[in-house]
């Protein structure tokens, strides 16, 4: 079944006429001055629902219907209203330093479904990739010649998704204006690569090195096609100083995943991986890295990038973020999604302590605890 496109249209007319285009610009100057390393009012702060939960919104924004992802991934009438209600409205309730940006959600797969031929989806779930699980199989991936097919895996659903945002977005002027659209997850080389290869490719670091770095490179090549492609569909008002794929901005042009990367070595990850991350980074002339997990050990050889703009962490709680924030600051490197405790948050520590160079995220379940968190954290300034 599709979705109701007058729907979606009532809910573009709804948000054009509460958006605030003047706390927009306040948000995008707090963001300019942070990655910058300026001194600001305070750092941004971004709230967002937890992972496994979903605000109940107030009126009239419930009077809107979520769909489920299993149809939204086929309809980008569908998925554009989820992305409303999910990374706009709340910015719009809350006041908080959200840059009101939507974007396709195809999952994590862009760059890998291209390069296989075996991914799929099931029931309400995102897609996903079978691996190869074969250094053969490997070994013939890295040989062939055939011309990468930028219509395959899900970029035709995406292009397709991110073509209706813009037509969408311009019928509503102040929604045009206000709402940013971010590049699609695209992960990054050694991501995809163990996406392809399966777990196995760490024993292919020990056992055949130079094979994982052939694949390494294949995929390189991929993403600098697929990037290009999707570039003339992404609308971030701060590039090339920031971009919005996370829901909250991340300084330069690109945002690169390494969550793959967390369980090699200091000396993996400097001699195998952070060659291919510099290039692309290079490429689109900087951006940022991003993990989840304890990654400490390799934060040192990431900020050895040059085109490095900043580090974007998914659990600060698991590594010495007090240590991590000196070397960036005197690497001129921003931290997002950093995410302190409620308690840090409504009494004026973070700010005091990270007053500049960072983004904050808070997550909850509950939208009247945001709305505290919000008003008690913007009454605390740096100065």
């Amino acid at each position: 079944m599709t979705a109701d496109i007058q729907q979606l249209d009532q809910l573009l007319q709804e948000i054009d006429e509460q958006v605030d285009l003047d706390h927009c610009e306040q948000v995008d100057a707090r963001y300019r001055r942070a990655f910058s390393g300026a001194a600001t009012d305070r750092p941004p702060l971004v709230v967002k629902a937890n992972w496994d939960s979903q605000w109940m919104l107030p009126d009239p924004w419930n009077q809107f219907e979520h769909y489920p992802y299993r149809q939204s991934y086929d309809d980008p009438i569908a998925m554009m209203q989820n992305q409303l209600l999910e990374r706009v409205v709340p910015g719009l309730i809350l006041k908080d330093d959200s840059p009101l940006a939507i974007r396709n959600n195809h999952g994590t797969i862009q760059v890998a479904s291209i390069l296989s031929g075996h991914w799929g989806s099931h029931e309400d779930n995102p897609p996903w990739i079978k691996p190869w699980a074969s250094d053969e199989a490997i070994r013939a991936l890295v040989n062939s010649d055939k011309p990468i097919n930028l219509d395959g895996g899900v970029i035709g659903r995406s292009t397709r998704a991110l073509n209706f945002y813009a037509q969408q977005l311009a019928k509503h002027p102040k929604c045009y204006q206000a709402i940013q659209i971010s590049l699609p997850d695209l992960q990054g080389p050694f991501d995809t690569a163990e996406q392809l290869w399966g777990s196995d490719i760490f024993i292919g670091l020990i056992d055949e090195p130079e094979l994982v770095t052939a694949l390494l490179e294949k995929v390189v090549k991929t993403m600098i096609e697929v990037e290009q492609l999707y570039r003339p569909y992404a609308r971030d008002r701060l590039e090339p100083l920031a971009n919005s794929q996370l829901g909250y901005n991340i300084p330069g042009r690109w945002l690169l995943r390494n969550d793959s990367s967390i369980l090699m070595s200091l000396d993996d990850y400097r001699h195998i991986v952070a060659p291919k991350d510099a290039q692309l980074l290079k490429t689109v002339g900087g951006g940022s890295l991003h993990f989840c997990g304890d990654g400490e050990h390799l934060v040192e050889p990431m900020l050895e990038i040059l085109e490095l703009k900043g580090l974007d962490f998914g659990q600060t709680e698991m590594m010495d973020i007090d240590r991590i924030y000196a070397l960036c600051r005197e690497r001129k490197v921003a931290i997002t999604n950093h995410i302190p405790p409620r308690e840090r948050l409504i009494d004026g520590t973070v700010q005091n302590k990270f007053p500049t160079g960072v983004v904050l995220v808070y997550e909850t379940e509950s939208m009247e605890d945001a709305q505290e968190v919000v008003q008690a954290y913007q009454r605390q300034t740096v100065f």
